[in-house]
């Protein structure tokens, strides 16, 4: 099989797959919008609403870590279009539920649907000639979904209330369900029964790659989730946060795809360096007394932080491609993202007092720090290989 010419021949298959994972990480991109929303709303308590945050989180969880064990054995489109249709219906379900315990059982319902597509979309990127790169457009559709969204969805939910989340996200599910419909890929990688995945979890590298990711979307999540409330404490209107940080989207879409010419040219290490460094910084301004003007304070941090915030998951998630040759591992690489958002939410909304993100910040402080010593120490172990510090470009 002649996977670079299959491939070249189908850029449909890549637009498909480039959506899925737009829509898989659709939840997490709008999640100050969503969190504002709740708040506005006033039904839920704010550690309800730090549950809720992380509710289509924890169904994504559990459909995606299941993926390690059948991605190469099922066909990928017929459960890709089932589990978009899930999550379609999961949120038409949603419309008018204002009871916690009924609400945060439709949304794991519709994570389940998004994450089954989700994990069968990273695998398909991962068997892209070039993986860093199909990751990084993926991160790049991924802005732009956002970028659409923060402009576009309070506004409609201005008209809509909070119902206009819900179609804003089943408005770009329609287009993906269609494209899906018209070109979907098929495993680039045989399923080889004599291998035991399990030789590979368990391995050192394995773990501490997986570890890595989870502390990172744990720091990275609970920040985003109160990154509209935080702008809105500095005394900014709403929506001009949601325009700044629509804007931050925007720009951070070049994030992505800067990272595999840097860690070309620069070496991982450096890039892996300048990311944790940049967000840290940027977090750090947002504490405590302001000498700088509020709009201009959190316009630069907001856009700086999503530009690396976009820089950093394209390297992240090719630890997760050369770990294991036989592609299943690539498909952990979303659960990864998952429990770090299932834990980011929650333990920032215990950490507020009184309206103060202080504790928030430091807590995304102190996962971009532990990211990135354990995010050293796996290219140190890596230094015996060639791909250690240079990425494949």
């Amino acid at each position: 099989m002649n996977t670079n010419t299959s491939q070249g021949k189908h850029l449909p298959h890549l637009a498909s797959l480039l959506f899925v994972a737009m829509m898989g990480a659709s939840i997490l991109t709008l999640l100050p919008l969503w969190v504002g929303a709740l708040t506005d709303q006033g039904v839920f308590t704010g550690q309800q609403i730090g549950w809720l945050a992380s509710a289509d989180v924890i169904g994504i969880f559990l459909s995606s870590a299941s993926a390690i064990f059948w991605v190469r054995r099922l066909p990928w489109k017929p459960i890709a279009l089932v589990g978009l249709a899930l999550f379609a219906l999961a949120n038409l379900a949603s419309l008018g539920i204002e009871h916690f315990g009924p609400l945060m059982a439709t949304r794991i319902i519709a994570g389940i649907g998004c994450g089954s597509a989700y994990a069968i979309a990273l695998a398909g990127l991962g068997d892209r000639r070039n993986p860093q790169l199909a990751f990084g457009l993926m991160v790049t559709a991924q802005v732009a979904f956002g970028t659409i969204g923060f402009f576009a969805v309070p506004r409609i939910m201005g008209e809509a209330d909070i119902s206009g989340f819900f179609h804003y996200l089943n408005a770009w599910l329609l287009i993906t369900i269609a494209l899906c419909l018209f070109a979907f890929p098929r495993s680039e990688k045989a399923n080889e029964p004599g291998e035991s995945i399990f030789a590979t979890l368990l391995s050192g590298r394995a773990i501490l790659v997986f570890a890595t990711t989870v502390v990172y979307y744990c720091g990275v999540s609970a920040v985003w989730a109160y990154l509209e409330r935080i702008g809105v404490n500095l005394g900014l209107e709403s929506a001009k946060v949601g325009d700044l940080l629509g804007i931050g989207f925007a720009i951070s879409g070049l994030g992505s795809l800067a990272t595999p010419w840097l860690s070309r040219y620069a070496g991982r290490v450096a890039t892996l360096l300048i990311a944790m460094t940049t967000q840290i910084i940027t977090m750090a301004l947002l504490i405590g007394e302001f000498t700088l003007d509020a709009y201009l304070l959190y316009a630069a941090t907001s856009i700086v932080f999503q530009f690396f915030w976009s820089f950093s998951l394209p390297l992240l998630m090719d630890q997760f491609n050369r770990v294991d040759d036989t592609g299943r591992f690539i498909v952990l690489c979303a659960s990864a993202f998952k429990v770090g958002e299932i834990a980011g939410p929650p333990l920032a909304a215990a950490l507020i007092v009184e309206g103060d993100f202080s504790a928030v910040l430091w807590l995304g402080i102190a996962c971009m720090a532990a990211t990135l010593l354990m995010g050293l120490l796996t290219e140190r172990r890596r230094t015996g290989t060639t791909s250690a510090l240079v990425a494949p470009v």
